[in-house]
This record gives C-alpha cells, structure tokens and sequence, in this order.
C-alpha cells in the first residue's frame, strides 16, 4: 500500500514538472499499472535524446575539418562495424567540456527525477569513453554504459537491459532503434521522437510517463542556414553582363540566370559545410549558438546531406550551361571548402581568400558571356574585395580591443594587429581605386559604346567616398556586419549606389 501511494504522488509530481518544464505527459492512462512503472528506474538514451545531435556525427565532423588524417585512419574501420569506427573516433572531442545542445527540458526533469529518489541510468550506443565523460558531467547518473566491442543499439541494448533490470525499467528514447528496447521496458518516456515512432510507442501499449518534443526548425531558422541573406552578393555575376551591354539579349540573360541558381546552390550549401566546420565555436558564441546546426534543430547528417545534394545539381547544371562556367563553379567551391578546413584561421591570408572568393563570381560572368576575360576588372576585383574582407577583420580587432581577445582566437588575429589591417586594408583598397581609373582608360574609353564616357569618371570618385566610409565605420567598431552586407542597409550607401549607376547610365 505504502509504495502505491509513493507512486502515485511520484506521477502527481511529475505531471505539474512535465507542465512547468515544456514536456507532456499522455494522462490518458492512470492504471495501477502506470502508477508502479513511475517508481522503477529511469533508463535514458544520449544521442538525440540527452542531446540534440549524434555524439559520432559531432566526432566525425570534427575529425573531418580539424584533423582529416585521423578521419581517413578511421573510415576504413566502418567495414569492421559502427562500434570500430567509434572506437576509432573516440578521442576526438573531449564531451567533458565540449559544447553541446542539451535537451535542457528533459534534463531539468530528470534532475528532479533523481531529486525524489529515482535511479536514473545512461545507456548509450555511443561509445563507453563518450558515455563516461556525459555521465561525469551531468552528475546524476547512477551508472553509464556504452558500445564496446558490440554495438549496444536496439535488440543488443533491449537485451542488455533486459538482463540488467529484471523487475522492469522505463526508457527514454527517440529512434525507431529503441522500439526494440520499449518492447522490453515497462514504461516509455518519449524525447524527440517523431510522429510515426511516437505512433509506433503508443501502440504498444505501455505507459507514456512523459514526452518532450524537438524544438522546431523554423522557416526563418532554415533561411539564415542557407544564408539567404547573403545571396544578393552573388548579383556580382551580372556585372560582365552589364558592361558587355548584353543586358537585353534575353538569351544571355537567361543563361546568367541559370548560372546565378546554381552558384546560390553551391554557395547555400558551403555556408552549411561551413557552419559544421565551426560547430564548438558557434556554439560558444552568444547569438551564432542559435543558429540551425549548432543548436540542433538541423542535424549534422542531414545538414551534410543537403550541401552533397546541391552541389551536385549545381554541377549537372553548370556543365550544362558551360564547360568554362562549371570550372569556375569547381575552383569557387574548392577554395571555399579550404577556406572552411583551415584556411580562414590564417591571418590575412583568410581576407585574400575571401577577395578572390568575390572576383571568381565575376569570372563565372565572363564565362556565361563567352567573352575575353577582362583583366582590369578581375585585378580591381581581388583588391576592392579584399580590402572589404580586411575592413571586417579590423572591425573585429577594434572591438576586442574593448573587451577580450577570445572574439579574434578562431581567426588568428590579434589585438596589437590592428595598426597592420588598418595600413594593408586601406592600402588595398586605395590601389583598387587607381585599377580601376586605368580599367576606365585603358579599356572602357576604348570601346565605341559609350555616347558620353567622360561621366564614367563619377565613378571611381563615388567609389572613393564609399570606401573612405568603410573604413571611418570599421576604425570606429561601427561596421555591425561585412561591409557589402552592410551596404545594402546603410542608406549612405544605397544612395552612393544610385550615384554609380546614374553615371553608368548617363555615359550610354
């Protein structure tokens, strides 16, 4: 009678924390039977169910951008099974302390769980050093155990269990593996679960003690993960269209269009492969932790998947549209994924990258066209964008000097580098100014297109008041974001943009 009555104040407890802490409990089913399955022990799941991601993803992608031998030493172990290759990727992050999405409502109810008495146990496919280092650091854990030579995954784990907790245990889980391991249990906690493995749960018939669902990958969420709001940037393919005068062949301005769908393509999913790359930085950082991948709501794998997904149809594409254009297609993507694996943590070296990242996009222009490439413009390309690039960094460095180096550790730089980005960048950009003064005479005043080319000399003076502007804001700290993306909301800058192009239009 006595435990009958711990039991029932244990679910009368648990359904106001369920409440309070964004969990749901099924209060359909208020049997004996129910009552006695809340004071058995709680068996939890780690990955996504603890945690919002896979700790073997979070391992592989790590080895992948940050020690890529190690993760080809390891791949050829998968022929040996999953628990060779986590036993060959065990090392690679320290979860003791890396950052990780916790499923912070679960968690909270587990805390009180243990509060009241409960054993709560970690049992996890992931690897026994992972599970360990988990357990170590949420603290509640009466015991953890993970994969050693065997995979404890579905039928193996329910067997396990089975054998460790004969008079019965509840588990918590999400996937259709742990169907197998809630067939075996005598209640069901359901964390992340979608709807047709919950579905499958409740047709089994069990106790549901309490659910948490996944929080919900938002429209907006998904867009910021493809970085629509940098697509505007690759409008730079345009740019030979519109010096060519080919703006009203409709043939050519198709084709760029074509061409301009799948550089958004490629250039998505290299923001996506990017945001892997930095996961624990991400995660650190006070806004980017809310980003699609580092929080969770996007998986690696699906992330990943994705990014494959587009620059293959980018690809078919391109080579479709043009042989040129696709190897220009090629060298964009190849430069950017050694920008994501290590390249961007070199100083300077990442702002250049970042320049000629920008110009390769005319280059894709030119392709399109099939006209000469013009060297003028590529040359006043890499250092007009490259003393952007250098703006943003010394933007950086200025507002670290106010507070604390650790905004600059992932890229190299450091306070005292200040004085060096405000020579070079103002440097660059100075000589992009005269590059294209001799782009103007030395090409444009040369082609019988222009009824009235002497207003083309508007334009390297706006320019000049444009990045004179840049580099006021960047020296001050006030550059909120990369200079093209904050041009297209600085009303200075939009109006200094009308300028260019009005005297672009009076020298037809």
């Amino acid at each position: 009678m006595r435990a009958c009555d711990d039991a029932a104040t244990r679910w009368e407890v648990a359904l106001g924390l369920a409440a309070t802490s964004g969990g749901s409990l099924d209060t359909s089913l208020t049997t004996s039977a129910d009552l006695e399955a809340t004071a058995l022990p709680l068996v939890v799941d780690l990955d996504g169910t603890l945690i919002l991601t896979d700790s073997l993803d979070e391992q592989a992608a790590h080895a992948l951008f940050h020690n890529p031998l190690q993760f080809l030493s390891a791949l050829p172990r998968l022929a040996q099974g999953r628990a060779a290759l986590k036993a060959a990727l065990a090392g690679e992050i320290d979860f003791s302390t890396a950052a990780l999405p916790f499923r912070e409502d679960l968690l909270a109810w587990l805390r009180a769980e243990a509060a009241r008495g409960r054993d709560i146990h970690l049992c996890s496919a992931a690897h026994q050093s992972v599970v360990d280092a988990i357990a170590a650091r949420v603290g509640i854990f009466a015991s953890a155990v993970g994969s050693g030579d065997e995979n404890l995954k579905g039928p193996a784990k329910a067997d396990y269990l089975a054998r460790r907790f004969p008079e019965g245990f509840v588990y918590v889980g999400d996937s259709p593996a742990d169907l197998h391991v809630w067939r075996a249990a005598r209640g069901i906690v359901l964390a992340g679960a979608g709807s047709s493995v919950a579905r499958r749960a409740r047709a089994l018939g069990k106790p549901i003690e309490a659910e948490f669902t996944n929080p919900p990958l938002t429209v907006k969420q998904a867009l910021k993960a493809f970085r629509v709001h940098h697509w505007s940037k690759n409008a730079l393919i345009f740019v030979p269209l519109v010096l060519a005068h080919a703006f009203t062949d409709l043939r050519t301005l198709a084709i760029t269009l074509l061409g301009l769908c799948c550089l958004l393509l490629v250039t998505s999913a290299t923001y996506l492969i990017n945001d892997v790359a930095d996961l624990d930085s991400d995660r650190r950082h006070w806004s980017k932790r809310n980003r699609a991948i580092a929080s969770g709501r996007l998986p690696i794998r699906r992330a990943l998947g994705i990014a494959a997904t587009a620059i293959a149809v980018a690809f078919v594409g391109g080579f479709h549209l043009s042989a040129g254009f696709a190897a220009a297609l090629a060298a964009y993507l190849a430069l950017t994924l050694a920008y994501s694996f290590g390249l961007k943590r070199i100083p300077l070296l990442d702002t250049l990258i970042i320049g000629i990242l920008f110009t390769t996009r005319l280059v894709m222009g030119m392709a399109l066209l099939g006209h000469p490439y013009s060297e003028w413009l590529l040359t006043f390309s890499v250092f007009f964008f490259t003393s952007l690039a250098i703006a943003k960094r010394h933007t950086e460095i200025v507002r670290a000097g106010n507070s604390s180096e650790h905004a600059l550790s992932s890229r190299g730089y450091r306070v005292q580098d200040g004085g060096l980005t405000l020579a070079l960048g103002i440097a660059t950009g100075v000589a992009s100014l005269l590059i294209m003064v001799l782009f103007i005479v030395e090409e444009l005043f040369r082609r019988d297109v222009y009824g009235n080319p002497k207003m083309l000399w508007g334009v390297p003076i706006i320019l000049a008041i444009w990045v004179g502007r840049i580099w006021l804001l960047a020296h001050r700290g006030e550059m909120n974001d990369d200079p093209v993306s904050f041009a297209l909301r600085d009303r200075a800058s939009i109006g200094l943009g009308f300028a260019v192009a009005a005297f672009f239009v009076l020298a037809l």
